[in-house]
């Protein structure tokens, strides 16, 4: 039945058409008796993702929130906000606080520890608490104009194929998958479903602090690229994301599959055969390399010093690389050696379980 007083574009049965084509789309439809847990942080669009699953998801649904404890008490109000409406929808609510100033790592800028933490206590929560009831899948609330944000952000950082994704619309993370449903709708849009409905949501205050990169992007960068170059550009960013996205499965592949014409062993260093290495191309090379960095959960390494290692492995001579701290690649006679350092903590900690 199309709702009589909300605008046509709006209504349920455009909005549960999207999502059905979307959860089609992803995988995550039909339920397959896979709970729906929710990463709701009170904002209009975890607001709106909400509302979506409650009104056309037929299966479990969870709700978690993570209170980072940067704002004091406004984060407060945020997570009584969520837990109330979740509440108010008979669904079950977890919430979680996290210090992020006290826990950020060295050289972690706070946005990143904010992230990084949010996403371990969504998994935390997730295998030590929902999934006693039911086997999950995650769900995210980023939209189009995130995507847009991302890939812009990116290809300014200084990107190749895979940061011009941007967002991905799945992704698995310590065993779970994750989804982002909201990527085909614009910022606006979900929060005009809310207001034609009445629904409430809250705005987080650091989201206008132009200091924070993503927001001097969205504020001031990207409105100052719609007026001056094209009124529909975060639409093409956005749109060219999804194409690169499309190019780095293919990519993705590829390089495993070149990853494994090369590969020794695993166990227990990841050992390349450096003769098989050395008759690839520049490019070729860049991609096995960037392969194993995934592969060993590696930080991935810029494209300078990428092409400064594959140099290294096409030359005759021996080298020692410093991939990072805990990690060296160095070659030995005919092979190519990841090897992890044993830190002084790890050892420690073994001489003191013994």
């Amino acid at each position: 039945m199309i709702d009589k007083e909300i605008p046509f574009e709006l209504s349920d049965y455009v909005l549960e058409k999207y999502f059905r084509e979307t959860g089609e789309r992803q995988g995550w439809l039909p339920e397959n008796n896979k709970a729906a847990v929710l990463a709701v942080s009170g904002g209009g669009d975890s607001i709106a993702l909400l509302w979506l699953f409650k009104k056309f998801y037929n299966g479990k649904i969870f709700v978690v929130h993570v209170n980072h404890c940067i704002r004091e008490d406004e984060a407060d109000f945020d997570e009584r906000f969520v837990a109330d409406f979740a509440k108010s929808l008979g669904l079950t609510f977890f919430s979680r606080k996290i210090d992020v100033p006290s826990m950020a790592l060295k050289g972690e800028s706070l946005e990143a520890a904010a992230r990084r933490l949010r996403i371990e206590s969504i998994c935390e929560a997730t295998k030590n608490f929902f999934e006693k009831f039911s086997p999950c899948n995650i769900f995210l609330g980023h939209n189009r104009d995130d995507l847009a944000e991302t890939v812009l952000f990116n290809i300014l950082r200084g990107t190749g194929i895979r940061g011009s994704v941007g967002i991905t619309e799945s992704t698995e993370y310590n065993g779970l998958n994750f989804y982002r449903p909201l990527l085909g709708l614009r910022r606006g849009f979900l929060r005009d479903i809310l207001h034609v409905r009445n629904i409430q949501w809250r705005e987080d205050s650091t989201n206008e602090d132009v200091k924070y990169t993503r927001n001097f992007i969205r504020i001031k960068l990207l409105p100052l690229i719609e007026r001056k170059i094209n009124s529909s550009a975060i639409e093409h960013i956005a749109a060219f994301g999804e194409e690169m996205r499309k190019i780095r499965t293919r990519e993705d592949e590829r390089s495993r599959e070149l990853l494994e014409m090369c590969r020794e062993s695993t166990v227990p260093n990841l050992v390349l055969n450096r003769q098989i290495l050395r008759s690839f191309t520049d490019e070729k090379r860049a991609l096995i390399i960037r392969e194993a960095g995934r592969m060993l959960e590696l930080k991935t390494l810029s494209r300078k010093r990428c092409s400064e290692l594959s140099n290294l492995i096409y030359k005759p001579s021996g080298f020692i690389f410093q991939w990072c701290r805990d990690m060296t690649v160095k070659s030995e006679k005919n092979k190519i050696i990841f090897e992890k350092k044993i830190s002084e903590r790890s050892i420690n900690n073994n001489a003191d379980q013994k």
